[in-house]
C-alpha cells in the first residue's frame, strides 16, 4: 500500500508544474495535428515535363506519363525554370526530354533522358514509376526493331506490331504487403507511433529531475526515517515515473485514434508495446535521476540523450532508410524495437505472436535499467 502512495505522490509532483502538463499533453497533441496535416490525405507528386522536341515517341512518353493517376504532370519551357521550380519545391521531380529523342531512337542510338528531383520530395518514388514507363517504350521498340530485321517489314508496320503484342500480353501484378516508408495509408500511423515513442522517453529521462528534487528537498529521507524500508520508497519511486510516462502514452494513442483515426494494430499487442517501452523508458530516467545530483544538469542531459536516443532509434526519420551498420547501431536504443513492432502491426496487420521478440527485447532492458537504477537510488538513499 505505501508504494502506491508513494507512486500518487510523486506523480501529483511532476503534473503540478503547467510545464510538465504542456510537455505530456499539449505539445504531443499539436505535432500529431501538424503530422496528420502533411500525411493524413493523398500524396499526388507534381512533375514537370521539359519537351523540346515534339515527335511523335516523345508524345507518346508524355502522355503515357500524363496518365498515372497519382501524378499532377505540367509542362514547361526550360530546363532552367523546372530546376528553380525544384529548388523552391514547387515541384517534386523534373523529366528534361531532348530535342532529339525521336531522331536518336528511329536511328538506333540512345537517348539520354535527365530526370531531376529534390532530397525531401517524393522524387525517389515517382522516379520508379518514370522509370517503369519509360522501360516498356523502349522495348516495344526493340521487338520492333527485332521483328523488322528478321522479316524485312518497315518500320512502322514492325512498331505497330509490336505494339498490339504488347496490349495483350499479361502483365506481372507484384503483391505489395506493407506500405512503402514514407508513403501510402499506414504513413500517419507510423509517424504517430514515431510520435508516441519519442515524448514516451523524454517524459521517463525528465522525470530523473523531480527524483532529484525529492532527494535533494529531503522527502525520500523523511520517508526512510518512518517505518519504510528503501526498498518500498525505490519501489515507490518507480512506479511513480511509469504511471506518468504511461499515463502519456495512453493519452497519444487514444488521442490518434479518436482524433486522427490512427489505427494502432492489435490492441493487445499495441498495448504490451506501450508498457514494456514506457517500463525501459522509466528505468533510464530513474537510472539517470539517481546518478546525478543537480536539478539543472539534469534537466538538460534529460533531454539532450533524449532527443539522441530517438534520432538514432528511428523516431525521428524511418528506420527503413538506415544503413546497415546505423541499423544496428539504432537496436541498441529500445525506440528501435518499440518501432519494428508497429510497424509489425500497423504495415502488415500482425498480431502477439509476430511482435514477441520485440517484446522480449524491450523487457529485458526494462529489467537491466530497472534493476541497476534500483541498486543505485537504493545506495544513495542509505548512505
Amino acid at each position: 500500500m505505501k508504494i502506491f502512495v508513494i507512486a500518487g505522490n510523486s506523480v501529483r509532483r511532476l503534473l503540478r508544474d503547467r510545464s510538465n502538463l504542456f510537455f505530456v499533453f499539449v505539445l504531443p497533441l499539436v505535432l500529431l495535428f501538424v503530422i496528420g496535416l502533411v500525411f493524413g490525405g493523398a500524396f499526388v507528386s507534381k512533375v514537370a515535363i521539359v519537351t523540346p522536341g515534339d515527335g511523335p515517341l516523345a508524345a507518346e512518353l508524355v502522355a503515357r506519363i500524363q496518365a498515372v493517376d497519382d501524378l499532377d504532370v505540367v509542362t514547361m519551357a526550360t530546363e532552367s525554370r523546372a530546376r528553380d521550380e525544384v529548388r523552391r519545391n514547387q515541384i517534386d521531380a523534373v523529366l528534361v526530354i531532348p530535342a532529339d529523342f525521336d531522331r536518336s531512337l528511329n536511328a538506333g542510338d540512345e537517348a539520354e533522358i535527365v530526370y531531376i528531383s529534390g532530397p525531401a520530395s517524393g522524387g525517389f518514388e515517382v522516379q520508379s514509376v518514370i522509370n517503369a514507363i519509360i522501360a516498356r517504350q523502349a522495348s516495344v521498340l526493340r521487338a520492333a526493331r527485332f521483328a523488322a530485321a528478321e522479316t524485312g517489314v518497315d518500320d512502322a508496320s514492325a512498331t505497330a506490331a509490336a505494339e498490339s503484342v504488347a496490349a495483350v500480353i499479361p502483365a506481372v501484378a507484384v503483391a505489395s504487403e506493407g506500405d512503402a516508408p514514407g508513403t501510402g495509408p499506414g504513413q500517419f500511423s507510423l509517424g504517430a507511433a514515431q510520435n508516441l515513442v519519442m515524448f514516451m522517453f523524454i517524459t521517463a529521462m525528465a522525470s530523473s529531475v523531480a527524483l532529484i528534487q525529492s532527494r535533494r528537498l529531503g522527502v525520500s529521507t523523511r520517508m526512510l526515517s518512518t517505518p519504510t524500508s528503501a526498498g518500498t520508497i525505490v519501489a515507490g519511486e518507480t512506479l511513480g515515473r511509469f504511471f506518468v510516462t504511461m499515463l502519456q502514452g495512453l493519452f497519444i494513442v487514444i488521442a490518434a485514434r479518436i482524433l486522427f483515426g490512427v489505427d494502432w494494430g492489435d490492441p493487445v499487442a499495441a498495448s504490451l508495446l506501450v508498457v514494456t517501452f514506457a517500463l525501459a523508458g522509466t528505468g533510464a530516467g530513474m537510472l539517470l535521476g539517481s546518478t546525478l545530483s543537480n536539478e539543472q544538469q539534469a534537466g538538460g542531459l534529460a533531454i539532450f540523450l533524449a532527443l539522441i536516443l530517438a534520432a538514432l532509434g528511428g523516431a525521428m526519420v524511418p528506420l527503413e532508410i538506415f544503413p546497415p551498420t546505423m541499423l544496428k547501431v539504432a537496436h541498441l536504443t529500445p525506440h528501435a524495437w518499440a518501432l519494428d513492432g508497429f510497424s509489425e502491426l500497423i504495415r502488415f496487420d500482425g498480431g502477439l505472436a509476430e511482435v514477441l521478440v520485440e517484446l522480449g527485447v524491450l523487457f529485458g532492458m526494462s529489467v537491466v535499467l530497472i534493476g541497476l537504477a534500483s541498486w543505485r537510488f537504493h545506495r544513495v538513499l542509505v548512505r
